[in-house]
């Protein structure tokens, strides 16, 4: 029998939009993103704008969702915060906030069009920055010029970025853009990783020279709760 993967994933994002962090979410999911947020901001001292691709080694390590409480963090501590789906192959951010996937990043990239589309969220401080519709080149876009450009005009206008972006042991988009960013964060879905995955994902970043900045360790007490724990463990790389 062949299994509905897009019934899978609407059911993984309807669980993971519940997830989402909120002024009355539980004081321990507060407080370890809360962690995570102080770590980071010690690492990058003295960055104006720092910019964060978020990345895992393979799909449902729970990237997306992380990556949208960690900019949540950040604005509900008052930091003006950004959030960019470049996963340009499989967007799903703009599921989580309930809006279109289009226009975004790939029509502007593809100079489709000129405007920067940001989306403001109902979280106070939070903007967004969709996907757009799927493009043929992903990996050609992101590692443009133009991408570069768009970053750094971004960077003006905000205190903090971050940018969710495919899998590194699928595709290779994340790489591409290393020139044009502050760090990497890795997360890792616990007890469900090998060891020499992560590993693999690591050399990986370091064979071009990236800067991980954090490994963010996720769903720690396992399936049994509303939330899952979250953990942060420091890596400092090169940049």
């Amino acid at each position: 029998m062949k299994r509905d993967n897009r019934n899978k994933e609407k059911r993984v994002i309807i669980s993971d939009i519940k997830k989402m962090l909120k002024s009355d979410s539980p004081f321990r999911i507060k407080e370890a993103y809360n962690l995570v947020r102080a770590k980071l901001l010690f690492t990058t001292k003295g960055d104006k704008c720092p910019v964060y691709v978020v990345t895992s080694s393979r799909s449902d390590e729970g990237k997306s969702i992380n990556s949208i409480n960690m900019a949540i963090s950040f604005a509900m501590a008052g930091k003006k915060t950004l959030i960019i789906d470049a996963d340009l192959r499989n967007p799903t951010l703009h599921k989580y906030f309930r809006v279109p996937s289009s226009p975004g990043l790939s029509e502007v990239l593809a100079k489709i069009q000129g405007k920067i589309n940001v989306v403001r969220t109902e979280q106070e401080n939070l903007f967004f920055l969709r996907a757009g519709d799927v493009p043929p080149n992903p990996a050609e876009l992101l590692g443009s010029a133009v991408f570069g450009d768009v970053l750094e005009h971004l960077e003006e206008k905000f205190d903090c970025i971050f940018i969710d972006m495919p899998p590194m042991g699928i595709v290779a988009d994340a790489a591409v853009v290393n020139e044009n960013v502050t760090g990497y964060i890795l997360v890792v879905r616990a007890m469900e990783m090998e060891f020499d995955e992560i590993q693999w994902t690591v050399d990986k970043l370091k064979s071009f020279n990236a800067n991980l900045v954090g490994f963010l360790l996720n769903d720690v007490s396992g399936a049994g709760g509303k939330y899952s724990e979250y953990g942060y463990y420091g890596y400092y790389g090169t940049k």
